[in-house]
């Protein structure tokens, strides 16, 4: 017995040492509970973090803190700037090394707003008059070449407006404004100095119309490449996310169903050439024979007869719930795409403008780690200012989907993952997506654990694997954490950042229980690899 208890203890230990979800790195701001949430965004060397704070006190003023930290997560510490009394942050955006934060007073569409311009090499703040814009309720804010952008709703229409940071001339730019219009997408251009923003209409018989836009930074338009006629009658466009250029070609990949039913078909792959010439490429169950993967063997086997059923009908089958693309990675000679499968399961009021609640604004999530419009739920992003509208839409997730399509065409494998009806009121995207080689992982959070897939290949490893939330000190542990707080976005390669609040328990040099209430950043490591050598082990 005495020669088995340690032999198990070090098993025990060796399968800790290979989990495949590793704290690699982890940075603490110490604080009170409720404190606001930090907003974080990518820089070339690491992240920028930042949020405004009002200390607990009579007196005490409203700042802005920021800090920036390497890939490490190391940081010099925070950093403070004056605000103007009564301001809030609403949007924000990074070009070059300066952060520039759009402030508010209030949340009316008339609202006073400025900008706040940091330099994040010299530390050195800016404040940036906005004035004599149009009174919008605020979607978007962006910042290119010393132009600001601002996306909102006037009257339920789209608007979009330039504004010079410098002379501070206004442009309002043409041909997104009309009844029944959304603005889908804004996409920086900065290689070009330009914008392409995507536009979708209601047409004469209520049919969706879709156009790409490209204008320059006077707003002047540069190309219009409208869709006015996409696979058989009937069909839509439903959902796209626009890429970034690559040769002067553009892509746009999403799904697409039957006209005004939401019924949803499959995916496609449009490609516009230099000329505004564009071709689909379409894709049905048929050709992802792995779609119902995240099923049981029965239940998989009867969904594929259906799927049988309806192609020797020549009927093309349906999806049966919402399917949404989330993300695009591409490489060389393929594109890997990651859609998810949910069902909105309660609606008891819309969104603003009549966003619905499937075709909502796309926002940058690949620089703006879990930043979402100001509109949304409030409990998404507690640091800036919201308004409440009553939504209460429920999200039940069922599947996430994954596609590895070759840039010729073809299909070179599907997957799928369950997520065991997780529901949510959060209307984001939540699931992220690494690619790394052959390698692609799928992570989230529930409450306090990390969900985690691995495929390889095109073949799922492992799926919906938990791991729970570690402290890098052996001699501390986590008393609470709130859950509403913790947000997971990929970073790169491998990495993971996860964020948020949690109270963390140590004993002192006098050996007492000490608390400490702390906003952390944790650094993920995700290995596949590692999941092998526990199987050997096993």
């Amino acid at each position: 017995m005495k020669k088995i208890l340690p032999l198990l203890i070090f098993i025990l230990l060796g399968w800790n040492a290979l989990a495949q979800v590793k704290f690699v790195s982890r940075f603490e701001i110490q604080g009170d509970p409720y404190d606001p949430l930090f907003e974080m965004m990518r820089i070339p060397n690491g992240l920028v973090s930042f949020r405004t704070y009002q200390a607990r006190g009579f007196s005490s003023a409203k700042v802005f803190q920021y800090l920036v930290s390497d890939t490490e997560l190391k940081s010099s510490g925070i950093k403070e700037l004056s605000i103007k009394s009564g301001y809030e942050m609403v949007g924000y955006d990074t070009d070059g090394n300066n952060l520039f934060v759009l402030m508010a007073k209030g949340l009316t569409a008339n609202a006073d707003k400025y900008i706040l311009q940091v330099n994040l090499e010299s530390n050195v703040g800016f404040e940036i008059p906005a004035q004599n814009l149009l009174e919008v309720e605020l979607v978007e804010f962006l910042v290119q070449k010393r132009k600001a952008i601002f996306m909102g709703s006037a009257e339920g229409r789209p608007v979009l407006q330039l504004y010079d940071l410098d002379d501070k001339s206004i442009r309002t730019v043409q041909g997104v404004y009309g009844n029944n219009t959304n603005v889908l997408q804004i996409r920086k251009m900065p290689e070009l100095e330009a914008l392409e923003v995507v536009v979708s209409r209601k047409g004469q018989y209520r049919d969706l119309e879709t156009s790409i836009i490209t204008f320059d930074m006077q707003g002047n338009l540069v190309r219009e490449v409208k869709v006015d006629q996409f696979g058989e009658p009937g069909q839509e466009i439903l959902e796209g996310l626009l890429l970034a250029d690559e040769n002067y070609q553009q892509v746009m990949i999403g799904s697409y169903g039957l006209n005004g039913r939401s019924s949803y078909q499959g995916m496609y792959i449009m490609e516009i050439n230099e000329f505004g010439e564009y071709e689909f490429k379409l894709y049905t169950l048929e050709d992802f024979p792995n779609f119902y993967n995240y099923l049981g063997e029965k239940q998989k086997l009867k969904r594929d007869m259906e799927i049988l059923e309806d192609l020797e009908k020549s009927k093309i089958p349906s999806i049966r719930n919402t399917y949404s693309i989330r993300d695009v990675r591409q490489t060389e000679d393929a594109y890997y795409v990651y859609f998810d499968q949910y069902n909105l399961i309660t609606s008891r009021s819309g969104r603003p403008s009549g966003l619905a609640p499937n075709n909502s604004y796309r926002y940058d999530r690949i620089n703006r780690m879990g930043y979402a419009p100001y509109y949304m739920d409030p409990f998404v992003s507690p640091n800036m200012a919201t308004q409440v509208y009553g939504l209460t839409s429920e999200y039940q997730y069922v599947s996430a989907h994954f596609v590895k399509v070759a840039k010729s065409g073809e299909v070179i494998w599907d997957n799928s993952a369950r997520y065991d009806d997780f529901t949510t009121t959060y209307p984001e995207p939540f699931g992220e997506i690494a690619v790394v080689g052959n390698d692609l992982y799928h992570l989230y959070v529930e409450n306090d654990q990390i969900k985690a897939s691995f495929f390889r290949n095109g073949e799922r490893v492992f799926e919906h694997e938990n791991f729970g939330l570690e402290l890098l000190d052996e001699n501390e542990r986590i008393r609470n954490t709130d859950f509403a707080s913790l947000r997971l976005v990929h970073w790169y390669d491998r990495y993971f950042i996860l964020t948020g609040q949690q109270t963390i328990r140590s004993l002192g040099p006098d050996g007492r229980e000490q608390i400490r209430d702390v906003f952390f950043m944790s650094k993920i490591l995700v290995d596949g690899d590692l999941y092998q050598l526990e199987k050997e082990q096993d």
